[in-house]
């Protein structure tokens, strides 16, 4: 017997789907006016935590500059525990580069100050030389385009 699945959309102007899914892109904010009964649309620029006050985000401040290639993942590179996280550590061995992982299972801290630091909310995330690149899918697009290979060149060069 088939059941069928509904699916519940919302309309999204184009801006605001792009923008959804992008890191580093704009956000998009609505106000109402108060003369008007139609919203204005502004571009605000997303960023990384400005200032890391907690600990956690001392912490993660502090292991991304620490390391040139850095992979919070769920699990290690021996023991990934997710197929995203898996899909991440291939792609980064396929470079025969040394790059360290933090396994936020092990800390919900972590796990959740690396989405707040990020501002981007899955798991895993990529930092080469201090810059948040993405996740597995965005890692995948890059490794085909060549992308990545070119930052991983330039990861390389700053660990000599």
């Amino acid at each position: 017997m088939i059941r069928p699945i509904i699916f519940a959309t919302a309309l999204l102007s184009s801006a605001s789907c792009t923008t959804a899914f992008a890191p580093a892109a704009t956000a998009v904010t609505t106000q109402q006016q108060r003369t008007s009964s139609s919203p204005i649309t502004s571009l605000t620029p997303l960023k990384m935590s400005d200032s890391p006050d907690t600990p956690t985000q001392l912490k993660i401040q502090s292991l991304v500059d620490d390391n040139p290639v850095l992979l919070f993942m769920k699990g290690s590179k021996l023991f990934p525990q997710c197929g995203f996280s898996n899909t991440a550590c291939q792609i980064l061995q396929s470079y025969n580069i040394d790059f360290e992982t933090v396994d936020v299972l092990a800390d919900e801290q972590i796990r959740q100050g690396v989405k707040d630091f990020s501002q981007w909310p899955t798991i895993p995330q990529l930092y080469v030389c201090g810059e948040f690149v993405g996740g597995s899918d965005i890692m995948i697009e890059m490794y085909q385009s060549g992308e990545l290979g070119e930052m991983i060149e330039k990861a390389k060069a700053d660990m000599v």
